[in-house]
């Protein structure tokens, strides 16, 4: 009974062919004729993509997780808005109160000095 041998791979040489792949560098069936199957490839690239996926999905805010869905992406930016707005009309009741406390204190145009 005749065992297909498999060669072990490094890691890195996988990695090389799969980035060569995927940046249209090297075809599938170019990386065959190095030794490698299309079939083993393909798996390689499918892993690799969806281990890079899950990897930018867990990244922490202000990152590719951040951007969300066009909903949240819309809601963050209402959400913004809303407390720039908010602290804009901070500021203004502040300079109005400010001002209350000081109206007595400046001298009316129609009094005589």
């Amino acid at each position: 009974m005749a065992r297909s041998r498999r060669l072990k791979i490094p890691v890195e040489d996988t990695v090389r062919v799969v980035l060569s792949v995927l940046a249209g560098e090297m075809s599938a069936a170019e990386a065959a004729r190095r030794g490698v199957s299309t079939v083993s490839v393909g798996k390689w690239e499918q892993a690799f993509l969806e281990v890079g996926i899950k990897a930018l999905e867990e990244l922490p805010c202000g990152t590719a997780r951040a951007q969300g869905t066009p909903e949240q992406r819309r809601l963050r930016m209402e959400n913004e808005q809303l407390k720039l707005a908010l602290a804009e009309a901070t500021v203004q009741l502040r300079v109005w109160q400010h001002g209350a406390t000081l109206v007595d204190q400046v001298p009316s145009l129609t009094s005589k000095p």
